[in-house]
């Protein structure tokens, strides 16, 4: 929904899309370039376009900062095949870390569903969420093609000053390898484990043992991996 304290966040900012159709246009910043023609038939220019491929095609955005995303608004193509943007999925995606691969280590949650076909979608995000990258990614293989694309947000912070805490959850796991712990204690749940590391200094590491309710508190230390235990709930804190 739009409200007084959110904006436009995604024009002109970098875009990926899981394939393109043309090599030489219909790239994917052709939906963020502020061109709203729905007519792929009148100009090369205007639209992305991926190829038909055998996994589901996506779309994505970096906003270059953490928002609380409100909506996005999609503008399809009017002059064909309406049926293609139908059946897909607006997800907000909010990195663990800085990385050049946009969703490795990243917590992903859907914002808005879409399952019949549609031209013109203002999608207003069930939930509060905060995110990065907003990505669309159609269930099935087929073409996506996107005319424009509008996040509306509020600017929480970049990702390295971000004044809340968050975190990126590895249940069934445990933190394993050089590891220099902080503290240790009782505590009620994987969630009240991973506050109290948020808060700490120097604690990036809360390893929760479901079995003894044990938090363990760690520094982050180079060779150290996430590493499967059904016993235990780990999450890398940011």
């Amino acid at each position: 929904m739009y409200t007084a304290d959110t904006f436009e966040v995604a024009k002109n900012k970098p875009t990926k899309q899981s394939s393109n159709a043309h090599p030489f246009y219909r790239h994917s910043q052709k939906a963020v370039n502020g061109e709203y023609s729905e007519s792929m038939s009148l100009s090369i220019e205007f639209c992305s376009e991926t190829s038909d491929e055998s996994e589901p095609s996506w779309w994505a955005v970096d906003l270059g900062a953490i928002y609380d995303i409100s909506n996005v608004v999609i503008f399809g193509r009017n002059d064909c095949c309406d049926e293609r943007l139908s059946n897909f999925s607006i997800e907000v995606i909010r990195p663990c870390r800085n990385n050049s691969n946009w969703f490795e280590d990243s917590v992903i949650e859907v914002c808005y569903f879409q399952q019949a076909p549609t031209t013109i979608l203002n999608a207003p995000c069930r939930k509060r969420i905060f995110g990065q990258y907003v990505r669309i990614r159609l269930s099935n293989p087929n073409y996506l093609a996107l005319c424009e694309v509008e996040v509306h947000g509020t600017f929480i912070g970049f990702l390295h000053t971000v004044g809340f805490p968050y975190a990126c959850g590895f249940r069934g796991h445990s933190y394993d390898g050089h590891n220099e712990t902080l503290s240790s204690a009782i505590v009620y749940s994987d969630i009240h484990c991973t506050y109290i590391c948020s808060y700490m200094k120097e604690c990036h590491v809360a390893d929760f043992n479901k079995k003894t309710s044990v938090c363990t508190l760690m520094k982050k230390k180079t060779g150290s991996n996430v590493v499967t235990n059904s016993d235990h709930n780990v999450f890398l804190v940011y």
